[in-house]
Order: structure tokens, then sequence, then C-alpha cells
């Protein structure tokens, strides 16, 4: 069982996230949340929403709030209170026991590709490989644009989520799912700069996906160790996107002031 000080450091991690993606522009305003898995437990930490709540880009540990894995609000100041959408995170969380991170979105990018039909192509190799492989491996789209309100709709959402830590919604935005709030918000600004060249390239005319040829290179290094190599653990135990993406908030949040 964790600690009063881990699950507070816990909620911090949280509310850095939802300042991370919004003053990349990842979600507008107060839509959109992210969300824990306390570890070890049925308990759920969420950016809240309610009369009193904040942009995700002002997020504050006092915006965290604690519910259980059936959407009960445990823990909240007077003013706060899980979002409409709890039942898509909690609908990740009780289908996938490995899921410790879920947070949704509502990228520009992703409203309109998926308003038009348009897919997420791997156009891009040695730009980000990683957001390559995410394309090359496919990104489910879920057909609907409803808000997922209820049980019978989360469970709809995951019928198209599955097993992939990334789903789209038509002409609504994303969803993504991780092992850390670390890795679910490295992997919606992947999706989100994916999504956003590949509107580019769809503006100028009909892109195509980089060669098989190069797919299959990075797979075969992939499998040779090269990535795992690179992505060992960190002498200081942060790891380098988070870490650089703290300091890029810390910056802007200066020029700000």
């Amino acid at each position: 069982m964790p600690t009063a000080q881990e699950i507070n450091e816990l909620k911090d991690t949280v509310a850095t996230s939802c300042r991370i993606l919004g003053t990349r522009g990842v979600t507008h305003g107060a839509l959109g949340h992210v969300s824990a898995r306390i570890p070890g437990t049925d308990r759920i930490l969420i950016k809240a929403k309610g009369p009193d709540e904040e942009a995700l880009e002002f997020a504050a540990v006092r915006d965290i709030i604690t519910i259980d894995i059936e959407g009960a609000v445990l823990e909240a100041p007077e003013g706060l209170t899980s979002p409409n959408e709890t039942a898509m995170h909690l609908a990740v969380y009780r289908a996938r026991p490995e899921v410790m991170s879920v947070i949704h979105s509502h990228p520009d990018w992703v409203v309109v590709l998926t308003a038009c039909e348009k897919p997420i192509l791997p156009i891009y190799g040695a730009y980000d490989p990683q957001s390559m492989r995410m394309a090359a491996d496919g990104i489910p789209v879920y057909p609907r644009s409803v808000t997922i309100v209820n049980d019978e709709l989360g469970q709809d959402f995951m019928k198209t989520m599955g097993t992939s830590d990334t789903c789209l919604l038509r002409g609504h935005g994303m969803t993504t799912a991780g092992s850390s709030v670390e890795d679910c918000t490295n992997r919606s600004l992947r999706v989100y700069e994916l999504a956003r060249i590949n509107y580019l390239a769809y503006a100028i005319g009909d892109p195509k996906p980089i060669p098989d040829r190069d797919i299959d290179e990075y797979r075969e290094r992939d499998t040779a160790g090269q990535r795992k190599r690179l992505q060992g653990p960190s002498t200081s135990g942060v790891r380098s996107d988070w870490k650089y993406y703290k300091k890029a908030l810390e910056r802007s949040l200066g020029v700000a002031q």
C-alpha cells in the first residue's frame, strides 16, 4: 500500500501531466482528463470537473480527486467531482490490469482527420521512429463521437481499443493507456505530433507511407535490442522525455510570468 507521501507525489505527477498537455495544445481548456491507478489498490486519481474546475494547463494537486474502480468519489474538495467520461477510464482499468494511467484529450488534428476518415499513416521514420511504429501497427478508431458516460458505452469503446495503447474517437479526440503517467503522457504527445504531420501532408496532397523495407529495418533493430539500449534506466530515475517536458513546461511558465 503506497504511503500518503507517495500518493501525493502521484497526484502531483498527474497534475503535471495535465499542465504539459494543456500548454502544448494537445487539449483545450478543461476538456480532457488524466488519471492514474494507485498501485496495489482499486482506487484511481483523476483530474476533476465541476464548478471549481481548472483548465488542464493550470491544474494543481487540489484538482486531482480520488475515486474507486466503480466510479464512486472517495475524496474531493467542495466544487469538484469526477468527469462525465470517468466511465471511459474505468473501462480501460477494469479490462487491463497492467494499465496504470489513462489520458483522454481532444487534439484538433485527430478530430479533423477522423471526421474526414483520413487514416494516420507511417509517413516518417527517423523523424520519430516511436511514432512511426504506432502508425505502422495501426491505431484503432472508435466510430462514435459521443462522450463515454456509462459502463455500457465504456464496454463498447473497449471493443475497439482492445489491447492497443491508443484509440482515436471519430470527431472527438483520443484515449491513451500506459504503464505510468509519464509513459501515457509521452504516448499522447507522440500521437498528437503524428496526427499533426499527417494533417499537413494531407493538406498538401496525397501522403504515402514510408517504404516497407524501412519499417522492417526498425522492427529488426527493435528485435536486436537497440531500442532497449537507448531506453534503459536513467541514473536520475527520471525518464529523459519526462524531464524534457517538465523543463519545457517550466520555461513556458517563466515566459508567461
